[in-house]
């Protein structure tokens, strides 16, 4: 039955508009849409005629017949001629490109990624990898709505990125959208060869060699290695998926077990016939063995899994603002070099700080010279690193805080690097980049640049997986700006800032992680002086932080801190140069009493797997191959210096001795 509900009379037949009847507005009157099409010579009525105000209560769509033009058009009606009037086009815009900031249009093709738009070029141009998610390709498309009833609900054109498609052009989209998916995802990375090489014949030479010396002794430490992987890789899913605890508990398995197992291989072999002399090394010696088993099992697949994964991490929509910090402090040889690298670096948003923290020689005023390049340079009274970089900070715009080593050469592509991994998960907190020694001239830099490969290549890129690493280095490291804050910023009770800031942001409960494409170059001690001198604050500074945060190794709120970064690091600094002390007396005595064979098969064993590892982390890294031939000097030499620096750190440590910041001698970049 007809809707006899009126809304108006027709201005040319005076009859009531019925509420079904089609009609057509102008200039405030209203007429039969058969009325006005014969009173007027002009062509039909096309696109969209949307009615807004009263007394209608529901907007028409008039089926568009014709195209002229993109603009909406009227078609209006009057006593002295019949015209057609074009008004402004008024962009229908349905959100802001997340990438260029300009308005959406209407008939725009957009593609939807998380809950930003895009245009499509736009996110062609910007994403490389990550696949696209609940995407949706919106087309200039209007659709018929008729109304059926009365009781149907107001038609509203929205402005929703959402768009009501037909069937066919619904498939003919969505096609689309699987060609746009098929053009930004990276191919796959192919494994290399090589490193497939390599590592099994790590494998080969890990299981095989202790057999034939040991035999049957050498099966218990490959079960005890195996069996540390396997309950650490099975804890680590169990962690992912579980809530913090807080409190004290006792230490992890792996903890236990590296004080735990010389005792047990000791009481075997006693029980077996041997002089407590001979129990005691060839105790150690199995230790040995189950930590390199666990280490190499577990350390060198992830190492091959984390370069793989690296190359997919998708590149951010946008970039953030990164705040480059340069402490300096009499550092006028490299100063100039350092603040023009950071210059040249390849990124859209970035503000270079220098803080002078009292130099007493030319630093500032080279600084100086580089403001007119829009570079910060600040000076303060001497406070020490970590108070230059608090007073910087308060200085700083950045929504991320990298810090750079005065003497350190930064890449080109180090920021975009550094963003690349913030942006893919909003939970790092930091990112440690990637330091390489520029100034390999003698044997000892030589040592210190291989030092560096075989430890960012293997063991951190495992722990980068776990997100906990344990040092950003200060050379290049980075930190969210509001981690830092709500940290306390650095602190000035160590004497290595870096290390000690990197655990807070891990017991945050923030990840840490790592990045081998954003390399920095630094400058390494070239004499035997200089370099004690470095490493005797670094190891003083890290025995400092593990004092200051011993809870993270008995409290399993911290994670994969306390289940296996935070031992590691107990391992490195105070377990291994104890025992490497201990087996080299115990060799010599050994050879002695006529037991060389066994000793130089340890050595040659050691020597071998050293020399394997170090070929994989330099294939890893692409770094000079001549880094290799240095690795015997890991086994004996370059090794028994680190030890000897670390037992007596930890010996000024135990007994109260007043620790102190050590300057390291500048060589600077025109002497060379």
């Amino acid at each position: 039955m007809k809707n006899t509900s009126l809304i108006q009379k027709c201005e040319l037949c005076k009859k009531e508009l019925g509420f079904n009847d089609r009609t057509i507005r102008h200039e405030k009157k209203w007429y039969h849409a058969e009325c006005y099409r014969s009173t007027t010579q002009e062509k039909t009525v096309i696109e969209n005629t949307y009615s807004k105000k009263e007394p209608v209560v529901r907007a028409i769509i008039v089926k568009a017949v014709e195209k002229i033009t993109k603009a909406t058009v009227v078609k209006t009606i009057s006593k002295q001629s019949s015209k057609v009037v074009v008004p402004e086009k008024k962009s229908e815009t349905i959100s802001r490109c997340g990438h260029c900031k300009k308005e959406l249009e209407f008939h725009d093709r957009t593609v939807r990624h998380g809950k930003k738009w895009y245009h499509a070029e736009c996110y062609k141009s910007t994403i490389e990898v990550k696949p696209l998610e609940k995407e949706q390709v919106v087309k200039d498309t209007i659709v018929e709505l008729i109304p059926k009833s009365p009781v149907e609900k107001v038609v509203e054109l929205e402005t929703k990125p959402e768009r009501t498609m037909k069937t066919k052009e619904l498939e003919i989209e969505k096609k689309r959208v699987v060609d746009l998916e098929e053009q930004v995802v990276l191919p796959k990375v192919k494994l290399d060869p090589v490193l497939i090489l390599i590592s099994c014949g790590i494998f080969f030479f890990l299981f095989w060699t202790p057999f034939t010396l040991l035999a049957g002794f050498s099966v218990g430490a490959m079960m005890l290695g195996g069996f540390l992987v396997i309950y650490q890789v099975l804890d680590a899913r169990r962690w992912s998926k579980s809530k913090f605890r807080t409190g004290k508990h006792k230490p992890g398995i792996f903890s236990l077990l590296l004080l735990v197992l010389p005792f047990v291989f000791g009481g075997v072999l006693g029980y077996e016939g041997y002089t407590l002399w001979e129990s005691g090394y060839r105790a150690i010696i199995l230790w040995g063995l189950t930590i390199t088993f666990w280490s190499v099992m577990l350390m060198v697949p992830l190492a091959l899994y984390s370069k793989n994964k690296e190359e997919q991490t998708p590149r951010p929509l946008q970039y953030p603002m990164i705040s480059v910090i340069i402490p300096a402090y009499n550092e006028e040889k490299v100063i100039a070099k350092t603040i023009e690298s950071v210059m040249e670096i390849d990124y859209p948003k970035k503000e270079i700080i220098v803080v002078d923290d009292g130099s007493k020689d030319k630093t500032l005023q080279i600084a100086n010279e580089y403001k007119r390049d829009k570079v910060k340079v600040l000076h303060k009274e001497n406070g020490g690193k970590a108070s230059a970089l608090n007073y910087a900070m308060a200085f700083a715009n950045g929504e991320i805080i990298a810090v750079l080593d005065a003497d350190t050469i930064a890449g080109k592509n180090s920021l975009k690097e550094i963003a690349r991994i913030f942006g893919d998960d909003e939970n790092v907190g930091a990112v440690a980049g990637n330091i390489k020694v520029r100034n390999k001239v003698n044997w000892l830099t030589w040592c210190q640049a291989l030092e560096y490969v075989a430890g960012l290549q293997i063991a951190r890129r495992a722990f980068d997986l776990f997100g906990a690493i344990t040092v950003v280095p200060g050379a290049l490291g980075s930190f969210r700006k509001s981690v830092l804050q709500e940290g306390g910023g650095y602190d000035k009770e160590t004497l290595v800032e870096d290390v000690d800031t990197t655990i807070k942001v891990l017991k945050s409960g923030m990840v840490v992680r790592g990045t081998t494409k954003s390399i920095a170059y630094t400058e390494a001690p070239e004499s035997l002086r200089d370099f004690y001198n470095q490493r005797k604050r670094w190891f003083r500074g890290n025995l400092q932080v593990l004092v200051k945060h011993r809870n993270a190794l008995t409290n399993p709120r911290f994670g994969f801190l306390q289940k296996l970064a935070f031992p590691y690091m107990v391992l490195g600094m105070i377990i291994l140069p104890i025992t490497g002390f201990i087996m080299i007396a115990s060799a010599i005595i050994a050879v002695i009493q006529g037991d060389y064979v066994f000793v130089l098969g340890s050595f040659a064993f050691f020597a071998g797997l050293q020399y394997l590892l170090v070929a994989l982390a330099v294939r890893i890294d692409g770094d000079d191959p001549k880094l290799i031939f240095f690795s015997v000097f890991f086994i004996i030499g370059f090794k028994q210096i680190l030890d000897f620096i670390l037992i007596r750190q930890l010996l000024e440590q135990i007994f109260g001795r007043k620790a102190r910041w050590t300057r390291t001698k500048r060589v600077g970049f025109d002497e060379r």
